[in-house]
């Protein structure tokens, strides 16, 4: 089993992730409506803190390696499919997203999923010379607190 700060830095669906640096971020806006009254005034109602999202780029790219400097056997194919695989088959239910802020595990709906294919010229390049036939992703998900 994955565990933060060993073999990656956060777990979604019990699979260990990498993060792109400076692409974590957790929003939790306000529940809240301003209206106007019948005499002109505003009526503001606040009802506090709403569910937390979290967005953020997921490294799905070859050759990563754990905190020990040993190679995570992962492609960055295989990452990407492990992410996509999560995404479509979690219509309607939720998933675990252990913070690795705090290591909780948290139920979350997978709300958007957007990837980019880093280099696709050099990466058929590399497969056409021997190197791995697998391509290199960069994932944005966002995640909503269920």
């Amino acid at each position: 089993m994955a565990t933060i700060s060993v073999d990656c830095e956060l777990i979604l669906d019990s699979v260990g992730y990498f993060i792109k640096p400076g692409s974590f971020i957790m929003r939790q806006p306000r529940i809240r409506q301003a209206t106007i009254r019948a005499d002109g005034g505003e009526g503001y109602v606040d009802l506090g803190p709403g569910k937390r999202e979290w967005s953020m780029t997921i490294l799905c790219v070859n050759d990563l390696v754990k905190y020990d400097g040993t190679s995570t056997g992962i492609t960055g194919q295989q990452y990407r499919d492990a992410l996509r695989a999560s995404y479509t088959s979690s219509t309607g239910i939720t998933i675990n997203f252990v913070d690795p802020l705090n290591g909780l595990a948290i139920p979350v709906h997978l709300d958007s999923f957007e990837e980019r294919i880093l280099d696709l010229r050099s990466q058929i390049i590399s497969a056409a010379t021997g190197g791995s036939a697998a391509a290199s992703y960069e994932v944005s998900i966002t995640l909503v607190e269920a």
